[in-house]
């Protein structure tokens, strides 16, 4: 059996994608093994959106080369995309992989070893019977792909243009088999996951009701969304969330507090309306987690422009922050922006908020203290307890037996640790009150 490794770097999309590899290539006959050993092929799915993403797209390129020199190393993914010309210059034997090529990269690998495997390209996508048993807790299922919207600072419209939202029919279709298969969670993700459904002709994002049809599916526990724009929070999508089975957990990315950084990174909203838009998400769903994306250091970012971003981020609470460093890239408008800021200085206003950021995850992480939260258990954290996620997206352990990996039960929280919460798993008299 040919050995295979993979190596996934950026959004859910792209792991979504890598794992759809991995499931076709091992019926194919591929074994897996780990990326820093020998295999017979290296799969890395890439990032572009940071210049420290492609930084690490190609050292991790780099290293599969030099784990097997002959091996076949397939690229693919937003570096791939952008940058095909710089991976010619690291090795002239990568096989390159456009975005719009990848439903057809599991075929393209497996017609380069057409003795070695045991079944035909045309079993690609079943699933077999002969697999493995793995852990089955969350699946993650790409409904959306591109994005059009064209932020100053962004360079995935160029990697990823928009495509054809997939069908309710082909969402439920996979979802249902994945049920089937013992997952309790589905995230549904995407580029840009509120638009899902949304073509030239029509008005309106069809989301709200793509989560109601797979909250009807049964056996699925828990259905999780990614990053939502601000915008694309709409009454239908908060009415749709109502439902027991979505888990209580948003990501709005922010990017900047500050009006005039805002217009500059061309995103149609000022700081004002993103505070009414949380707002409105807390009042339709009680103990929702709010997490979202800031920016530092975009050209022309004063101190109070950076002192806006840091007062609203205090405001607002978030229950977890991701935080970058504006990083300019190539095709974007932003790069040729004036009045860029020092290296030191980003440096700096990424930490200041970063640490700003663990105080309100702190702070929310203890507002839960008390409450009863449902977790999915996910592995054993050693000395005997269970750790898993609530549906709220927080970090939660408690003492249990290890057969309950892959269940969903309910744990009384007791504390709240530095990222995470301590609690006691309930009893069933108690979960079924």
């Amino acid at each position: 059996m040919p050995t295979i490794a993979y190596y996934t770097l950026g959004c859910k999309v792209n792991q979504y994608e890598t794992e759809r590899y991995r499931r076709d290539l091992e019926v194919a006959g591929f074994r897996i093994v780990p990326f820093n050993s020998q295999a017979d092929v290296y799969v890395v799915n890439t990032c572009s959106v940071t210049a420290t993403a492609d930084s690490k797209s190609r050292a991790a390129i780099r290293r599969a080369i030099k784990s097997n020199r002959n091996a076949l190393i397939v690229v693919t993914g937003c570096y791939a995309e952008l940058e095909a010309a710089q991976l010619k210059n690291i090795s002239a034997k990568i096989l390159t992989v456009s975005n719009s090529e990848k439903d057809a990269l599991s075929a393209l690998i497996s017609a380069q070893f057409d003795s070695a495997v045991e079944t035909t390209i045309s079993e690609l996508g079943q699933v077999s019977p002969n697999s493995p048993p793995r852990l089955r807790t969350r699946a993650i299922v790409k409904v959306q792909d591109g994005c059009d919207q064209f932020c100053s600072y962004c360079v995935i419209p160029y990697a990823r243009p928009c495509k054809p939202s997939r069908s309710f029919e082909d969402v439920l279709s996979e979802v249902q088999d994945l049920t089937n298969h013992g997952y309790k969670e589905v995230v549904l993700t995407g580029i840009r996951l509120g638009s899902y459904g949304t073509t030239q002709s029509s008005e309106s994002s069809r989301l709200p009701e793509l989560i109601s049809l797979v909250s009807t599916i049964n056996g699925i526990g828990r259905i999780r969304l990614s990053s939502i724009e601000p915008w694309e929070v709409s009454d239908a999508l908060l009415e749709a969330m109502q439902s027991p089975k979505v888990c209580r957990h948003l990501h709005i990315p922010l990017q900047s507090g500050d009006d005039d950084t805002l217009l500059a990174m061309n995103r149609p909203y000022t700081a004002a309306q993103y505070i009414q838009i949380v707002d409105r998400v807390r009042r339709a769903i009680s103990g929702i987690a709010v997490t979202t994306d800031v920016i530092v250091g975009f050209p022309g970012e004063t101190e109070q422009a950076f002192a806006n971003t840091r007062s609203l981020v205090d405001a607002i609470g978030f229950s977890r922050l991701h935080v970058f460093r504006f990083s300019p890239r190539k095709r974007t408008s932003a790069a040729s922006l004036p009045d860029h800021v020092s290296a030191d200085e980003k440096k700096r206003r990424a930490e200041e908020i970063s640490d700003l950021g663990t105080i309100t995850q702190r702070r929310f992480a203890s507002s839960l203290i008390g409450q009863s939260l449902e977790v999915l258990v996910e592995k054993g954290g050693g000395t005997g307890h269970l750790v898993g996620f609530s549906d709220n997206y927080v970090e939660t352990r408690f003492h249990g037996d290890l057969s309950l990996r892959g269940e969903i039960v309910r744990v009384k929280i007791e504390a709240a640790e530095h990222n995470f919460l301590i609690g006691s798993m309930e009893g069933k008299d108690e979960q079924d009150r």
